[in-house]
Formats: C-alpha cells, sequence, structure tokens
C-alpha cells in the first residue's frame, strides 16, 4: 500500500520499481476496481489533502513536528459519518441505526515515510516506517513519543532482518556452473528475501515459464544442499 501511494512521485524511482514488481504479483489495480470503487471515491480527495499538507517543508526535524502536523491534518480532514437511519421490525418496533463513520488514521499511516521525509528526519523514504496508533493520542508531545518507541522498534527489527540477509547472502555458493544468462543466482537471492516462494511467483517475477521456474527451483534447492 506504502508503494502504490508514493508511486505518483516521480522522484522516488526505488518506489515504482518496487511498485511494479509487487504488481507481478499481486495488480492493485485490478483489484481496486473489483473491491474498492466506493473507498476510492470516499477517500480519493482526503488522500491527496492529506498528502499536499504533510510533504508541506517542517519548522524542525524532530517528531515533534511530524506529531504535530499529523494531529492536524486528521483533525481537518476527518471523514464525517454518513447518515444513520431508522428500521422498523416486523413486530412494529422502530430502531436507529447508528451512522457508519470512517476514520482516516490508516492513511496517515500509509503516509507517515513521506512526512518523515519532508522534516528532514529521515533521508528517503523508509516503508517499515508506517505505524500509527488505531486512536491517534490528544496531545503532539505524548504521540511524539509513542512514534519514538514504535519507530525504535521497527528499526531494530530491520537491523535485525538485514543481518540475517546479509548472512544468508555471505554463504551463498559463488560457483554454480549455470552462464552469465542463467536466472538461478538471482532466484537464491530473491528465495533469501522472501522465502518460501512458489513456482508461479518465481514465474511471474522472472519472466520465465512455470516448467522453467520449477527447474530453477530445484536447480536453487540443489546448489543449496550440495553447499551444505
Amino acid at each position: 500500500m506504502h508503494f502504490l501511494l508514493l508511486a505518483d512521485d516521480s522522484s522516488d524511482p526505488v518506489a515504482r520499481a518496487s511498485l511494479n514488481v509487487l504488481r507481478t504479483l499481486l495488480d492493485d489495480r485490478a483489484q481496486a476496481e473489483m473491491w474498492g470503487g466506493d473507498d476510492l471515491v470516499r477517500f480519493g480527495q482526503t488522500f491527496r489533502e492529506a498528502r499536499k499538507r504533510l510533504c508541506v517543508p517542517y519548522p524542525s526535524p524532530t517528531l515533534l513536528s511530524v506529531a504535530e502536523r499529523l494531529l492536524a491534518v486528521h483533525k481537518e480532514l476527518e471523514i464525517s459519518p454518513t447518515e444513520g437511519r431508522s428500521v422498523t421490525t416486523i413486530d412494529g418496533r422502530t430502531l436507529h441505526v447508528d451512522p457508519r463513520s470512517f476514520g482516516t488514521v490508516w492513511l496517515l499511516a500509509c503516509m507517515l515515510p513521506s512526512a518523515l521525509a519532508a522534516a528532514g528526519f529521515t533521508l528517503q523514504h523508509i516503508p517499515s516506517f508506517v505505524w500509527l496508533p488505531k486512536f491517534l493520542s490528544s496531545g503532539p508531545a505524548e504521540l511524539a513519543e509513542e512514534l519514538e518507541a514504535a519507530l525504535g522498534r521497527t528499526a531494530a527489527l530491520g537491523l535485525t532482518e538485514l543481518d540475517r540477509l546479509e548472512r544468508i547472502v555471505a554463504t551463498l555458493p559463488s560457483d554454480l556452473g549455470v552462464t552469465r544468462r542463467s536466472k538461478l543466482p538471482t532466484l537464491m537471492r530473491l528465495e533469501a528475501s522472501y522465502p518460501g516462494l512458489r513456482v508461479p511467483a518465481i514465474a511471474r517475477l522472472l519472466g520465465i515459464s512455470p516448467q522453467g521456474a520449477a527447474k530453477l527451483a530445484a536447480q536453487a534447492r540443489s546448489a543449496v544442499t550440495v553447499r551444505y
């Protein structure tokens, strides 16, 4: 979702490339057309306004300034609830159905990496920095503390995952006995990043036939078995 929202920004080629890869597995456009028509109408204008407000330069590169902006934008752009209605039951009683309300915290959370980059808190968009509490705190100082704790947890998990990937890549066999055009090395790096890739996904990601993907997956398993 973050890459989808960020892809309109042509200055971030990493986001565009990542979105293109993700769309080989799940095309968000087809899913939105099938399931999300009402939501696109309801949240489209809100998203554009929130993005514009959150990316305006910040007074200082601090989490407090980001928290203040988040609270202000949330207050300004919260979508009004739809009207309730009265329902008459079969025995003649009248019941009032409460109006539906639509929160926008999830939408602001998706744009949090953009807000952090616009504030100068990070040098670039970091997709994993998308956390916000379900209900925003009443004060900016409290929200800033929650953001600090959440981003710290996310950063620690990211470093742990990076260490794991670097260890795996360092142990991958360097001599696979294949030509330079072979996609076996690429597949082995993909499987290190995305454990459990199935043959259909391998075929889509590498642009090869399912039969070729199955053969390549078997070669990758064999190479790892021989290595260890």
